[in-house]
């Protein structure tokens, strides 16, 4: 009995420790086909990527140009004489009305113009005066002082000119945005002293190549960005020929300034909204240029990547035009198609 008894126990433990290995080679077969890498964990699920739709939209082609601004109504207040300046009543910046005094000259006794004038209008007022008092008497006719008087506005308009000569004067009102002499230089007949334009309006000149200038219409709007503030104004004037020494188109355009945040000589960058066009459109990142050719990542009904080739059209800081390559309603990847390549699986995240 007792050996029945040890013969049944001596099975029971067998029985349990082959059931024992039996289930942990499963469990140790089941960890074995379990993925581990993230090589097979990717070729499992698929290769993790962002995505989006393109699909059909509006850009605006927006196009830089740069160029120098200049004052609207540029006039240069010229020196009428070779005498030094004596004085100078104004300076860059000085606001200056139509025939205010800007310089006086220094008398040197070479030019005695003015003293000249000054002693025929004395001469001819006394003489005016004499003749008068002999026309109430009756002593000389109306035409005699009529040719007097006649005479002394000569004589006073030639003082008024001589006295012009030695003064410099503003031409135009405006702005003084040059001043090229100091006291004591002699500008010389001729000399530009300075040059005054008008600023509550300015010009900005843009030299444009014959392959954009087709882009350019009165009236389209260009914006300059200026120490945080964006100046936006409109194109003003489209030559019709080029010039003949640089072979540029120089189109203006004409920005309001009365805040003066744009001063002549300035050289700055304008953004010019050329054209509105409709198109297939992505982000920008979707696009993946790489051995000269641009190239975007799809995603297949199968999810399996894609790369196809395509032609860009108009590009903004964002968005990009596809001309070319795939249609709208496609999946493209915008993150994660460096690492793809054609066929793998794709996991799209969000």
């Amino acid at each position: 009995m007792n050996k029945i008894i040890k013969s049944i126990v001596t099975l029971s433990a067998i029985s349990l420790l082959l059931a024992g290995c039996e289930a942990f080679d499963k469990k140790d077969e089941s960890q074995k086909q379990k993925p581990t890498t993230i090589e097979e964990i990717q070729k499992e699920k698929g290769k993790p990527a962002r995505v989006v739709k393109a699909g059909v939209a509006k850009l605006n082609d927006i196009r830089k140009f740069s160029g120098s601004i200049e004052g609207m109504q540029v006039n240069r207040a010229i020196s009428k004489m070779g005498d030094p300046l004596a004085k100078i009543y104004v300076a860059v910046g000085s606001v200056v009305k139509k025939d205010q005094i800007l310089a006086e000259y220094l008398f040197t006794g070479d030019n005695t113009s003015y003293q000249q004038a000054q002693e025929q209008v004395a001469l001819q007022e006394k003489s005016t005066a004499r003749l008068r008092e002999l026309y109430e008497k009756g002593g000389i006719s109306q035409q005699d002082l009529e040719q007097a008087e006649s005479g002394l506005k000569i004589a006073k308009m030639n003082l008024e000119t001589a006295r012009r000569a030695t003064l410099i004067l503003a031409p135009e009102a405006g702005v003084v945005t040059e001043l090229n002499y100091q006291v004591g230089q002699a500008p010389g007949v001729g000399g530009v002293f300075c040059t005054i334009a008008k600023l509550d309006q300015v010009i900005l000149k843009l030299n444009v190549t014959s392959q954009d200038i087709g882009y350019f219409k009165k009236g389209t709007t260009a914006s300059v960005s200026l120490n945080g503030n964006k100046i936006e104004g409109q194109v003003t004037l489209v030559p019709l020929a080029a010039n003949p020494q640089t072979r540029f188109f120089p189109v203006e355009v004409t920005f309001n300034n009365r805040e003066r945040n744009l001063l002549p000589g300035m050289y700055v960058t304008a953004e010019v909204d050329t054209r509105e066009v409709e198109g297939v459109i992505v982000p920008l990142e979707a696009v993946v240029y790489r051995n000269g050719v641009n190239a975007i990542w799809t995603v297949t009904e199968d999810h399996k990547a894609k790369r196809k080739i395509v032609k860009l059209g108009v590009q903004t800081q964002d968005d990009v035009q596809i001309l070319e390559g795939i249609n709208s309603g496609e999946t493209v990847m915008v993150e994660g198609q460096s690492r793809m390549n054609d066929g793998d699986k794709v996991l799209v995240v969000e």
